[in-house]
């Protein structure tokens, strides 16, 4: 197994990180998208429950990385680009019954895989970066546009505070793209603790019998999230 994340995550979570997987491809682009997301794979690749969709102009690294270790994707429509509709168009977010976007943004390919799913309409265009399903009735969110539809569609919900998450060239970044999961693990790119949320949050992840793995003693990171491959 494998996981993607941003290259520019600190080598204390790259380290922590190696004791899961068997191997790290640390994502980074450059003149595709703004900097402040060019490490991010959540802006580029798209991954539900068993397939990954990538954007048709993802770094030659990332499409190597992926061919050579036989990991199955399929190119979506979109290329990824410098304004908020081509640099959110994978950044969509789906579990067993429902697809999570803002009516008009997700790429064709991802529209077509998801079309036997119930859509629920977002605010926020940047849904993978702003969410996460904790488990199929729990999901965590920094956006509070996003947490008020959820409530009114009866999701259950943790907001998450997300000024003192750090992203480059922002004030502050957002809690989706600071998590992955695998297994009955809930992995974070930074120390949750060190947040004023970060004990009820942990609290409501262990709700669900999932575990918290903090991979740095650092505030939060958002890089995009992180992803596991095999």
């Amino acid at each position: 197994m494998y996981a993607i994340i941003d290259k520019r995550c600190s080598k204390e979570i790259k380290s922590n990180l190696l004791k899961y997987v068997d191997g790290i491809f640390e994502f980074s682009s450059q003149g595709i998208t703004y900097n402040s997301i060019s490490g991010h794979p959540d802006i580029f690749m798209f991954q539900n429950e068993n397939k990954i969709i990538i954007a048709p102009n993802s770094p030659k690294e990332f499409i190597n990385f992926l061919t050579s270790n036989k990991i199955k994707y399929s190119i979506g429509v979109n290329e990824v680009g410098v304004e908020l509709e081509n640099s959110s168009s994978y950044n969509c977010l789906t579990n067993d019954n429902y697809f999570f976007n803002k009516t008009g943004i997700p790429d064709k390919s991802i529209i077509s895989l998801c079309k036997s799913k119930q859509f629920i309409n977002l605010p926020q265009a940047y849904v993978r970066c702003s969410m996460f399903n904790i488990s199929q009735s729990q999901y965590v969110t920094s956006d509070l546009g996003i947490s008020k539809i959820l409530r009114n569609n009866s999701f259950n919900n943790f907001y998450f505070n997300p000024s003192e998450i750090q992203i480059k060239d922002h004030k502050y970044g957002f809690i989706g793209g600071t998590m992955g999961k695998y297994g009955n693990k809930i992995f974070f790119l930074g120390d949750i603790f060190k947040h004023k949320d970060g004990e009820k949050l942990n609290n409501y992840i262990k709700s669900s019998n999932l575990d918290v793995v903090c991979l740095g003693t650092d505030y939060l990171y958002d890089g995009g999230g992180l992803f596991f491959v095999e």
